[in-house]
């Protein structure tokens, strides 16, 4: 028994002895690792077939030849310049319901139900022009051009840079809104408009024209109205044919227009119109942006001053009109 445990201790002590011989810091040899090879870029890798996604990329333009379809067109076109898009102008009202490449519909004044139309493409934006608003629909945005105001204005122009209350109108025949936004507007400003000087009648005085009459008759209507001594006349877009000019500037009253001719004559004092371009970009932010059904009264804006006749003090008072109009405080049918 003794031997085997003495052979033991030998053996443990050379052990020991070894180890302590090795050098130091000496450590096992690390174990090679893999990375994840990378394809490169001749790889095939395996594809999943997508379907291609066209963007709306069309403006459609539904008008039966109204007056502001050229400044709608070219506003539109300018405003789609960046994204690239096609304006199309057509004369009904057919939309392919499975174009989807329509991405606003502009409705100009149309005589066809546009409210049908709307319900029949409940995804697709509208923006209808037009003078009075229809019932809303939640993809429908209106904007409305609204003639008793401009109307209305111009009779408190009219009166207000003429002298001594002494305005008048040519107005379209049949008209009849227009006549009487266009004499409640003098009223809101004078009351009883009566001249202090002869011939004494009340102001302001209007009469009906139609769009084609002849010169004759443009100067007939004309003397009629100067007996009682006319100093400034509103004649809205409509009536100022270029025939009818010359007749017009011989007069030398104070004029007053929605539209200032290719040729202005010399009397022309200010033109009243529709600020179109801001409407139109209040339309195109409700519709497109916030995807909102709104309504939109265009405010009215003066160019074209003559600044002799509408001083900057008259200026201000008629842009305040114009103000209250848009806010909704004054009733353009309404007697003051």
């Amino acid at each position: 028994m003794r031997y085997p445990t003495l052979t033991s201790l030998i053996l443990m002590i050379i052990l020991a002895g070894l180890v302590a011989c090795a050098p130091a810091g000496s450590s096992p040899s690390p174990v090679p690792t893999q990375t994840a090879l990378t394809p490169s870029s001749s790889t095939e890798m395996p594809s999943t077939p997508t379907s291609a996604v066209s963007e709306p990329s069309k403006a459609v333009i539904i008008s039966e030849g109204n007056p502001w379809e050229d400044r709608v067109i070219t506003w539109i076109r300018e405003r789609t310049t960046a994204q690239g898009w096609e304006v199309e102008v057509q004369r009904n009202a057919q939309l392919n319901a499975g174009d989807s490449s329509t991405a606003l519909v502009v409705l100009l004044a149309p005589t066809f139900d546009v409210n049908a139309l709307v319900a029949q493409h409940p995804n697709l934006p509208f923006v209808f022009i037009a003078n009075a608003p229809l019932p809303e629909s939640p993809n429908l945005t209106q904007v409305i051009l609204r003639d008793d105001h401009l109307y209305f204005l111009a009779g408190y122009l009219a009166v207000l840079i003429a002298p001594d209350f002494r305005a008048g109108a040519v107005l379209p025949e049949g008209a009849d809104t227009a006549v009487q936004a266009f004499r409640n507007g003098a009223f809101y400003l004078c009351g009883r408009c009566v001249p202090a000087y002869g011939p004494i009648v009340p102001f302001p005085v209007t009469a009906t024209l139609a769009p084609n009459a002849s010169v004759d008759t443009l100067q007939t209507t004309l003397t009629e109205l100067n007996q009682n001594r006319l100093e400034t006349l509103f004649v809205p877009a409509e009536l100022l044919s270029p025939d009818h000019l010359p007749v017009l500037e011989s007069t030398g009253w104070r004029l007053i227009g929605t539209s200032l001719p290719q040729d202005p004559p010399s009397n022309w004092a200010v033109t009243m119109t529709f600020d179109l371009a801001q409407g139109l970009e209040t339309a195109w932010q409700a519709a497109l942006i916030e995807k909102q059904a709104a309504t939109i009264t265009v405010p009215i804006t003066l160019k074209d001053i003559n600044s002799q006749w509408l001083t900057p003090g008259r200026q201000r008072l008629a842009e305040q009109i114009i103000k209250d109009l848009q806010a909704g405080w004054i009733y353009p049918l309404t007697p003051p």
